[in-house]
């Protein structure tokens, strides 16, 4: 699984590589876009600790598209591409 957090404000991308061999717990910060990718041929798995519960009434959430050209690598200043295999 491909795990990314992006930070708006500053540029700064991470790029976490999970799998069955290498179970990874992540913090994301609340202003960070985030998203997964499964990148192997099996199911991967996403499980979401919070601080709140969730607001029906006046949701906090936004989302973006996962090809948003805000989100760019910030090694090559280009789109952030999730279809690049994950680096070994």
């Amino acid at each position: 699984m491909k795990i990314c957090a992006f930070d708006e404000k500053t540029g700064q991308l991470e790029e976490i590589i999970g799998s069955e061999h290498r179970l990874q717990v992540v913090r994301v910060p609340g202003h960070y876009w985030h998203g997964t990718k499964a990148v192997g041929d099996k199911p991967s798995l996403t499980l979401y600790f919070t601080t709140k519960l969730y607001d029906y009434k006046s949701p906090d959430e936004e989302r973006r598209p996962w090809n948003d050209s805000l989100m760019t690598d910030p090694k090559t200043r280009e789109p952030y591409d999730w279809n690049k295999p994950p680096h070994k």
